[in-house]
């Protein structure tokens, strides 16, 4: 049975959570991982990343709605044959928790890693979702704001207690390095991916792309944040 990743932020959006997750996937499959990205957010971000074009129709709001069956939805990558997408549309639509429930079981099968891109959300919309997870990936940005929103809704929820929780401290910058010290402060173990020109997608337009052009050093804190995820033994914090 594959192990399910979530990578959230609370309600704090444009943390770079569709690009991270869009980037271990690609990571986890070129180095011989089966992974199912499953684009959970409204504007399909993961989706663009790693499909070369738009699948069209059926989306995983089909599924949700009853229209297609789980099989249906998930499209295999060009970029790598140990990718596949749960496509998102620009309609998601209402996430219903029993129903995902029911294509992880089932795609989990299948894959290593089910990777869930969450959207940022508002109170407890989404938490029967995080439940679902194993791993919670928690991103976060070099500002207070950000730190502060991941903060507020992971120490709020008590199903949290039981899962392994690795905190990002993600677009990060050395001149930065204040907030990774509180970052440390709050969480210990922290895990730095550096602001990267290729992870802007200004001049590059697909996680492939993006891969093969990011840094050295950003290269080696991806890997040290897979080899982190790829930890079976180390799944339950306090």
């Amino acid at each position: 049975m594959s192990d399910i990743v979530a990578f959230g932020s609370g309600y704090k959006g444009g943390t770079g959570k569709s690009v991270l997750s869009s980037l271990v996937g690609y990571t986890l499959a070129v180095n011989g991982r089966k992974v199912l990205l499953v684009d959970l957010g409204e504007y399909g971000s993961s989706t663009n990343l790693c499909l070369e074009e738009d699948p069209g129709p059926p989306y995983l709001s089909d599924f949700f709605w009853g229209k297609a069956t789980w099989r249906d939805v998930i499209v295999e990558s060009s970029y790598s044959s140990n990718l596949w997408i749960a496509p998102s549309s620009k309609e998601q639509g209402p996430i219903d928790a029993e129903s995902l429930e029911y294509l992880l079981d089932n795609a989990g099968k299948y894959v290593d890693y089910v990777i869930l891109d969450l959207p940022s959300y508002p109170g407890t919309l989404l938490d029967p979702i995080v439940l679902l997870a194993d791993i919670i990936v928690l991103v976060t940005n070099p500002d207070r704001l950000s730190i502060i929103a991941v903060k507020n809704w992971i120490s709020t929820r008590p199903f949290a207690k039981n899962k392994l929780k690795i905190p990002v401290l993600n677009k990060y910058h050395s001149l930065l390095h204040k907030w990774l010290d509180k970052m440390r402060e709050e969480y210990g173990v922290v895990f730095p991916i550096s602001f990267d020109p290729a992870l802007t997608f200004t001049f590059t337009e697909t996680i492939k792309e993006a891969y093969s052009l990011i840094s050295k050093r950003t290269r080696e804190e991806v890997m040290l944040l897979v080899q982190r995820i790829n930890k079976p033994l180390l799944k339950v914090t306090g």
